[in-house]
């Protein structure tokens, strides 16, 4: 039998080839989407390429598919396509969709126009004829819909039963993609959370680290002045504030003035003065309001007068009230370092607890310097009583004295009895001088467990705060960060008048500063003060630490280092210089002894250090 080269294909076969292909392309859909489930968890991603495999495999003019939202109890439509994308919400049960969300059945309709539950309001809206459609529920492996997938329009006749049953299995896939989806973005979400929660916690742990530290100070600064510094340097730290200032009502005239004051110009700004109400500071002062102004320029309250007297012009303000029984205050931070930040509400927050900290011990501050006084002035009443009539025997001595010069002839007996006066002189000299030393205060040394780390740190920073702007570098050398037993307060005044003796010394150079702290092997505490100034001139080496001793400093008085000599030895140490043009160390060494000198007050000497 001869074949024919070139005959048509017979018709049979062409249509089994066609419908081959169709297989295939339906094949390849479910390949397409099996191979994105796998490789993404983008829910519109795959959304959109199932409704596109929709589309292609069932030869249908357009499909939608539909997620339900379980907070609203609505169906909205995810991917549309067409000419245009637009969102559809219909409320379960509402139309041919929600009445298969509703009922999990799927439905297959050769005129939608013709079944009631057809709802046409869109095609009205978007101009579009619905003809045939096809819609099945999209279900989980719990039986549980999710949403429902529909088909438009068979290009070629109606939908058939195979068509369902593979809308139904992509419906099943693309359930499986949004279950994936939504548990990817649980627990991308509980992760949010989690660090959120986690960045909150950090942040409270550390504003609740700076209210210890601020209670710490506040409980053991000796003087208000300290107090207000050590509490004002970590206020600005904790809201990272460029500069900062704290005001008190003055006790006579009731004018707030600057007290004290950090970063900015505070040489200029702690001489200032201004009324109740001047300004944002003295409106908050005045009201009791805490502010945030982060445009100061555009706040009617806002001082310029001020502004330009001080030299310093802030871009922001946070300012908060302070309280106390017998006066009014504010505690004002001024500028986030960092940029064109602006202050917030948490720091606000912050800032109204440290707030309530400071007038609490501003207010036991005042008070205890008024009982203090009052104690004060009372023992010395009883001291001077005492020493009033220890003063009859001198007086009556000398008195007697100066009778017997008169008429004395004697040279030698003269000499004698002039030398009895001069030694009653120095009985009533020793009298006032110890009265003097009393009303002083200077009479107790207390000794305390201190933390090196935490103490010199905070001590190197005041310093350097101290001395800004004055070409001075402030370097710590921290070699024992352990304990140590002493008068935090007296060391710290020994260590800014030797600080001072530098700063002094290099008469406006630029210079460092150096403060060691080490462990001698016998356990003593070292202490190093160290500058690069000029050193110490030879023509006062031998007589250093007297009182009133001094060299080309105007204004000195020669009492720091008297003063730092007596703090060393009233704890029962020792100090050594060494000196040569370019290093000048100051070193202190104070013995330590058992923990029970603990929180313990000693007696020392109550000589003064002008004697």
């Amino acid at each position: 039998m001869s074949v024919s080269v070139g005959r048509a294909e017979p018709s049979d076969v062409k249509l089994l080839r066609e419908l081959l292909e169709q297989e295939r392309a339906k094949v390849r859909a479910l390949e397409d989407i099996g191979v994105a489930l796998g490789s993404t968890l983008d829910l519109n991603e795959l959304l959109a390429l199932v409704v596109t495999r929709v589309s292609q495999v069932l030869d249908a003019e357009r499909s939608t598919l539909y997620l339900l939202d379980e907070d609203t109890g609505e169906l909205w439509s995810k991917v549309a396509q067409g000419e245009e994308v637009v969102e559809i919400r219909l409320r379960v049960g509402e139309g041919l969709a929600g009445w298969v969300a509703q009922n999990g059945r799927a439905v297959n309709i050769k005129d939608a126009y013709l079944d009631p539950r057809f709802d046409p309001f869109w095609d009205r809206k978007t101009g579009y004829r619905t003809r045939s459609i096809m819609c099945v529920p999209m279900k989980n492996h719990h039986g549980r819909t999710l949403g429902v997938i529909q088909a438009l329009n068979k290009r070629d006749g109606y939908f058939t039963v195979e068509d369902e049953s593979l809308l139904g299995a992509l419906g099943a896939q693309a359930a499986v993609c949004v279950e994936n989806s939504k548990l990817f973005l649980s627990v991308v979400g509980k992760n949010m959370e989690l660090l959120e929660t986690k960045n909150r916690l950090e942040r409270k742990v550390r504003e609740l680290d700076v209210l210890v530290e601020i209670a710490g100070v506040a409980a053991t600064a000796g003087k208000l002045d300290d107090m207000l510094q050590g509490v004002l340097t970590r206020a600005m730290r904790a809201t990272d504030a460029e500069a900062g200032s704290i005001l008190l009502s003055d006790e006579a005239t009731g004018d707030l003035r600057f007290r004290c004051a950090l970063g900015g110009a505070p040489e200029a700004v702690t001489h200032v003065s201004i009324k109740p109400g001047e300004g944002i500071c003295g409106w908050v002062a005045l009201h009791g309001e805490a502010q945030i102004v982060n445009d100061v320029r555009a706040d009617k309250r806002h001082s310029r007068k001020l502004e330009d007297d001080i030299g310093y012009h802030p871009r922001s303000v946070m300012c908060v009230p302070l309280r106390w029984e017998d006066g009014v205050g504010a505690l004002e931070l001024l500028n986030k370092s960092h940029g064109d930040a602006d202050f917030t509400e948490d720091d606000l927050k912050l800032a109204a607890v440290i707030a309530g900290h400071v007038s609490s011990a501003i207010g036991l501050s005042r008070a205890r310097e008024r009982q203090e006084r009052e104690e004060r002035l009372s023992t010395i009443g009883q001291l001077l009583s005492g020493v009033l009539h220890d003063l009859k025997t001198p007086i009556t001595v000398i008195s007697g004295a100066v009778q017997l010069l008169v008429t004395e002839r004697d040279e030698a007996k003269r000499q004698t009895l002039a030398d009895r006066v001069v030694r009653q002189v120095g009985v009533i000299n020793s009298l006032i001088r110890e009265t003097l030393a009393f009303a002083r205060g200077e009479t107790t040394l207390w000794v305390r467990k201190v933390y090196l780390s935490s103490y010199f740190s905070d001590l190197a920073e005041q310093l350097t705060q101290e001395f800004r702007g004055r070409g001075m570098t402030v370097r710590l050398e921290l070699l024992d960060r352990g304990i140590a037993h002493f008068d935090q307060h007296k060391l710290q005044r020994a260590v800014h008048n030797l600080a001072r003796n530098a700063i002094e010394a290099l008469g406006g150079k630029p210079g460092t500063l150096t403060l060691t702290v080490d462990r001698k092997p016998d356990g003593a505490l070292l202490v190093a003060v160290t500058d690069d100034g000029p050193g110490i001139s030879e023509a006062i080496r031998g007589r250093l630490f007297e009182s009133f001793v001094t060299y080309g400093k105007a204004g000195g008085t020669g009492l720091g280092l008297a003063i730092v000599r007596k703090i060393v030895h009233d704890h029962g140490g020792t100090i050594d210089v060494e000196s040569r043009p370019g290093l000048t160390t100051f070193t202190l060494l104070l013995p330590q002894g058992s923990s029970d000198r603990e929180s313990r007050p000693m007696p020392v000497d109550r000589t003064p250090v002008e004697a």
